[in-house]
């Protein structure tokens, strides 16, 4: 129980951590162009990357330890040592403590997985999303569900 509650409290702080930086680079980003995108990035903290935050990636996204897009997508596959952030994913996106993104279209796999809809499966202990999820895990919760918790499987589309 103490090991859940620690992830928890960790989630929630890494959570308004993230919050608080994709204010400020949305602040910050310039607009986007149709030629924004690279094959490989390698990230270790927002803002301190091999390819800006805003700068979709058509291939794999490396996290060593944390992955971060802001306002992008990943097509492929996000791979994180700690956390990944991305506002959307097509593809899979895994972490070894947490996974966030707004739209996911594929696979989260982690201890927590965080995503507003998702097309596809959430697979990790503690699984959270706002609208739509096929979830797996020992909590699953989708707030705009009929039932919006329940362990071991829960789905809404």
């Amino acid at each position: 129980m103490k090991f859940f509650l620690s992830i928890l409290t960790v989630f929630a702080l890494l959570t308004s951590v993230y919050a608080q930086t994709a204010q400020k680079a949305a602040a910050q980003a310039p607009e986007k162009t149709g030629s924004d995108y690279e094959f490989f990035s390698l990230a270790f903290f927002p803002g301190v990357s091999t390819s800006p935050d805003y700068v979709d990636v058509y291939g794999v996204r490396l996290g060593a330890p944390v992955s971060f897009g802001d306002h992008s997508f990943v097509a492929g596959a996000e791979l994180a040592v700690l956390a990944a952030m991305t506002s959307g994913i097509y593809g899979l996106q895994s972490a070894g403590l947490f996974v966030t993104a707004d739209r996911v279209e594929g696979v989260q796999f982690s201890i927590v997985n965080n995503a507003k809809k998702v097309y596809g499966l959430q697979l990790g202990l503690v699984n959270l999303s706002e609208d739509a999820a096929f979830q797996i895990g020992l909590v699953n919760y989708i707030k705009n569900s009929k039932v919006p918790f329940l362990p071991i499987l829960n789905v809404c589309f």
